[in-house]
Order: C-alpha cells, then structure tokens, then sequence
C-alpha cells in the first residue's frame, strides 16, 4: 500500500515543538534555528490543511488535532528508535528464545537438531530461568530476549503489543507406563492409583476428573506434586503414577510405547502454546527463519 506521508523533517520539527511545548526548545533539541522549526511546522500544517498550534503573541499552544496528533508522533519516533538501536546491537545470526522448562526439555529441544540442519549459521539460545512455566502475568519478553514460547490464551496482536502465534493446544489426557496403564480399563480405576500433580497448574487434574464425571479431588492424598510438568511426566515414565499430559509433550514416548495413554477423554484447557515477539523482531533474519520453521 502506497503511504503519502509528510516530510519527515516536518514531522520532527513539530513532534520536538509539541513535546516541550516551545519552537526554541524543538530548535536547541533539533539543531536547526527557531524560525526553521517555525517554517516547518507551518509547512507541515499547510500540508495538512490543519492548525496544529495556536499563537497568540509569544504564547505557542496545541490545537485539539495538534494535541491529537502529537503523541501518536512521538510513539512512532521511540519505536522507530527502538527498532533501529536494537537492529544494531542484535548478534547476526543469533535468536535468544524464552521458554519453560517443559516446553524445552519434552517438545523443543529434541527438534532443534532439524532446525540446525536447515540452518546451521544460526545460533539458538534457550532461556528458561526468565519465566515461570505457565505462570500468571508476567513480563513475557524480558530485555535481549527475541521471542518466547508459552502458554496463552491471547493470540494474535496481543494487548500490551506483542504478537502471539500459536504452535499447539494444550488438551489434556492422561498418561502413565505399561505396566500401570495395564491396570486402568476405565477412570473410575484411577482412584486406586497415584495421581501426578503439577504445584503451579492445581486445576489440571480437576478438570480433568470432572469431565470424567469423577470427583475433582479424587487421589489427592496419595498424590505427588512436582514443580514442573516435565518431572511429572518423567515420574509417569518411571511408573510412580499418572500424570496428564499434551500430545506434542510426548507423542515420541507414545510412539514408542514408553507411555500410554489409557483412556479416550482429552479435555480442552481454553488455552494454547504460542510464539510471542516484539512486531519488529521479524526485521531479525535468525528469528524468521526460526518462525517460519515452526510454522
């Protein structure tokens, strides 16, 4: 789409006028004279139609529209700013990715060796301290993070201005090893076995439960509870339990017959794992590629 935009040196010389409020400022912030930035900002309102400032003898005010307008300036140039410093400063062929341990240790990083073959100048780098797996609000791109995968049920452009894309579900079903899963014909058999629970995602198992029409807090008492999903997971593999699992979690160990899933139910959680980037990210050649392979 063609943009027919104003000079930019209008624009700057009336954004740097609207923010401090007076032309000799703009012009000591701009270098350039007074009367250029008054030339400017007159060109750049006759170019429009509109008055964006009113003068009444030595007193400069904002206009309605110009007040409007002035602040959405402002935005655009820090953003602007912020994209360049951070094309500058960014590693070439480098791509910091955040994401929980569960997400890495069962569903990423077993695929990263194809990612590296398609792309072996590219280097990923795993980050799973600066999150909580699944957690409530948090800062999802800390600083010299370029994108993060987690759990989200926002998608989209998202309202604090990141994009989420979403990789997969986070449907629930149960999990456990031969030899246990040997035991369960139905769900009302869970009731004799040990239940895996998850310390930050209590309602899993309950939810669960109740779309099996048992009750939420069947099993509690002979639980285990891990900090994350991947113990849990692992604790199913070793035969101390149950644990509730994603598909893209551990399809490889449903594959191979390391685990098993005894019953049919698997219960949607309103939510689904996402890419989440900053919209200026994908000016990074290692982050498209990566996002592409994703994809």
């Amino acid at each position: 789409m063609s943009r027919r935009l104003p000079p930019l040196n209008a624009l700057k010389a009336f954004e740097a006028a609207a923010r401090t409020g007076s032309f000799t400022a703009a012009a000591a912030e701009l270098g350039v004279s007074q009367a250029a930035v008054s030339q400017l900002v007159k060109g750049l309102e006759a170019r429009l139609g509109v008055a964006l400032f009113e003068r009444r003898g030595n007193i400069l005010s904002l206009t309605q529209r110009g007040a409007a307008y002035g602040p959405v300036l402002t935005d655009s140039f820090d953003r602007i700013a912020l994209a360049t410093e951070k094309l500058a400063t960014q590693p070439e062929g480098v791509l910091t990715l955040a994401c929980g341990p569960t997400v890495a240790i069962r569903w990423l990083i077993p695929r990263l060796p194809e990612f590296h073959r398609q792309h072996p100048s590219y280097e990923v780098r795993l980050s799973t301290s600066v999150m909580v797996e699944e957690a409530g609000p948090v800062s999802l791109l800390a600083e010299g993070i370029t994108a993060a995968i987690r759990l989200t049920d926002q998608t989209g452009l998202r309202p604090d201005g990141l994009m989420a894309e979403p990789l997969f579900t986070a449907d629930l079903f149960p999990v456990a090893s031969p030899s246990v899963a040997a035991r369960l014909r139905r769900p009302t058999d869970l009731t004799g076995e040990t239940l895996l629970h998850v310390r930050h995602a209590e309602d899993e198992w309950p939810i669960w439960l109740r779309a099996a029409g048992l009750a939420p807090k069947m099993g509690t008492a002979g639980a285990l509870w891990f900090d994350f999903h991947a113990f849990a997971l692992q604790a199913a593999l070793d035969g101390l339990g149950v644990a509730l699992a994603r598909r893209p979690f551990v399809e490889q160990d449903l594959a191979a017959g390391r685990l098993v899933a005894p019953f049919d139910l698997s219960v949607p959680k309103g939510a689904a794992w996402c890419l989440i980037y900053r919209p200026d990210s994908e000016m990074i050649p290692a982050f498209e590629a990566f996002r592409a392979w994703l994809r």
